[in-house]
């Protein structure tokens, strides 16, 4: 078995829900090593590497599950292997957001 390395890019109303805890569970579904990166509500970012099967079963599960609603943008690109082991989160956006514009966010979704 290769192993090969996808970079996902995603954007869309991201902060209504746990996308982290739901990449993660399908890396752990399909046998995907991957590092997660948001930080915003707007961008998130997933380097991923497995069998080139495994990373079709990925791709088509958080571009067409039940989260894809959320989804406005979605582009792969294929990449080096860089050897990712497990499952890692990282915080790599900024928010832009005021204060008030947080708490808005954080109490008053629609």
């Amino acid at each position: 078995m290769s192993k090969k390395h996808i970079n996902i890019f995603m954007e869309g109303d991201l902060n209504r829900i746990d996308f982290n805890f739901y990449s993660q569970i399908g890396a752990f579904k399909h046998d995907i090593q991957a590092v997660y990166k948001n930080g915003d509500s707007v961008h998130v970012d997933i380097e991923a590497e497995g069998s080139d099967d495994s990373l079709t079963k990925y791709i088509e599960y958080l571009e067409h599950g039940p989260l894809r609603k959320y989804i406005n943008k979605f582009r792969t690109e294929v990449s080096e292997v860089v050897e990712i082991s497990g499952f890692t989160s990282l915080k790599v956006h900024e928010d832009n957001f005021t204060f008030i514009q947080k708490i808005k966010n954080k109490y008053f979704k629609s």
